[in-house]
């Protein structure tokens, strides 16, 4: 969290900053306590009186493209969220960026609690593209229409086959995207366990997976969002999504499934734990 939805919600929040002319971009105090973002303000001071022309999403990632050569490299990371604040406004309290506007009375400020998002700067946008994270983005979950050939061919390469369903999706390489929520939501409505081997999945099966991942998230980006009682998520216009409240598995160890009325039950997987139901996705 944020997944590829949320991320997607923030970006068309920021339009409203395109085209318009910075007066600074900001480090907080705070953020200099974190070596990603110590001395480096330098490194934003030119972007004074520029205007940024675009943000691009690859997967959960932000690609800031200015009106000139440099591009902000952005990820929310577990709890990152972009807010407007009004200029008298006090910051949230776990600010790392601040951007103000010489048109704009509000400022947009980069609030992250748990502080493993980021906000980088690169010479260039064909260097953006060379950075391994982004190089290596596999489909786009939110791409229309989702490109379900490439899915299907992707499923048979050697380093997926031989594991498990659940494990795979978390893998930006493969759909980028996807995270803890969507996973478990996805393979849900395909009605796929998640502890199947990629090679035990029929041809139907993975069919079924590619759709129910395009479905789903696109339902979570209409929906804009989770948002839990934890670190809510909100859009810059501090809207909360509502998507939890048509989650069918998620978080929802122990409750009857909405369908079969079997409990739902939730395992760990290298630390993060898939809902599912036994009986609907045997």
């Amino acid at each position: 969290m944020p997944e590829g939805p949320e991320v997607e919600c923030t970006r068309l929040s920021l339009q409203a900053i395109f085209n318009k002319k910075i007066k600074q971009i900001q480090f907080t105090n705070l953020s200099q306590k974190y070596k990603k973002y110590r001395f480096k303000q330098k490194e934003l001071d030119i972007f004074e009186d520029k205007k940024i022309k675009t943000i691009e999403r690859k997967g959960k990632f932000l690609m800031w493209i200015f009106n000139f050569e440099k591009v902000i490299l952005n990820h929310l990371g577990m709890s990152g969220k972009w807010i407007f604040v009004e200029e008298n406004e006090e910051n949230p309290s776990h600010a790392k960026v601040i951007i103000k506007f010489h048109e704009l009375k509000q400022k947009v400020v980069f609030d992250d609690v748990r502080n493993f998002g980021q906000f980088r700067v690169f010479e260039s946008y064909e260097t953006i593209l060379r950075h391994d994270p982004i190089r290596k983005i596999g489909i786009d979950g939110l791409a229309l229409p989702f490109p379900i050939d490439t899915f299907l061919t992707e499923l048979k390469r050697s380093n997926y086959i031989n594991r498990e369903i659940g494990d795979i999706l978390l893998d930006q390489k493969l759909v980028a995207g996807i995270g803890n929520i969507y996973r478990s939501e996805a393979l849900f409505q395909a009605k796929i366990n998640p502890t199947k081997l990629v090679e035990n999945l029929s041809p139907n099966e993975r069919k079924k997976l590619g759709h129910a991942i395009s479905d789903t998230l696109h339902r979570a980006l209409e929906s804009q969002g989770s948002s839990f009682n934890i670190q809510p998520f909100q859009t810059p216009f501090r809207e909360e999504g509502s998507a939890q409240q048509w989650h069918k598995v998620y978080g929802k160890q122990d409750q009857l499934c909405q369908v079969c009325e079997t409990e739902i039950v939730a395992i760990k997987n290298k630390g993060r734990r898939i809902f599912f139901c036994p009986k609907c996705q045997k």
